[in-house]
């Protein structure tokens, strides 16, 4: 099997200049801890996660995170909506390496084995450098290992 067979094509792309709180809805709203950052031609040349959102909305200071287990559980957050959060764009936020392209027509055991050498929760797909999907742990899980141990992948 391969990864074009396997890959998801429905899940939101981001570009460089959208608003950090585009992201954010894209994130709550979708099953995905990762989206890829396209250029103008579709070309992958970023990402952008949880973490990177987490990591705005931590305190900018060391005394301050030392003090965050003093705090009541709503406390101790910076709120993204303070001015001078208002202006980043994915741009700012966005990491352009440490996520992973596999081409359309490697095998879906490649990705895996990516995935877990790279510890990326998905490989970016790609055909002729352009992103056309996604193929993450979970649905390589449902689709490749559940049936080689007998289990079924759909109730």
């Amino acid at each position: 099997m391969i990864a074009s067979e396997l890959m998801q094509t429905e899940a939101p792309t981001l570009s460089p200049g959208d608003p950090i709180q585009h992201v954010t809805e894209l994130l709550t709203n979708y099953e995905h801890s990762n989206l890829a950052v396209l250029d103008d031609d579709g070309a992958v040349i970023g990402s952008v996660g949880e973490h990177d959102i987490l990591s705005l909305a931590m305190p900018t200071s060391t005394a301050e995170l030392d003090s965050l287990s003093y705090l009541p559980r709503c406390y101790g957050l910076r709120n993204l909506s303070d001015e001078e959060l208002q202006d980043l764009t994915i741009a700012d936020i966005m990491r352009t390496d440490g996520f992973v392209t596999i081409e359309e027509d490697e095998l879906a055991a490649q990705a895996a084995l990516l995935i877990m050498r790279q510890h990326q929760p998905q490989v970016y797909v790609v055909s002729d450098g352009k992103y056309v999907g996604r193929l993450c742990r979970k649905h390589i899980i449902s689709e490749l290992v559940n049936p080689t141990l007998g289990v079924a992948c759909h109730p």
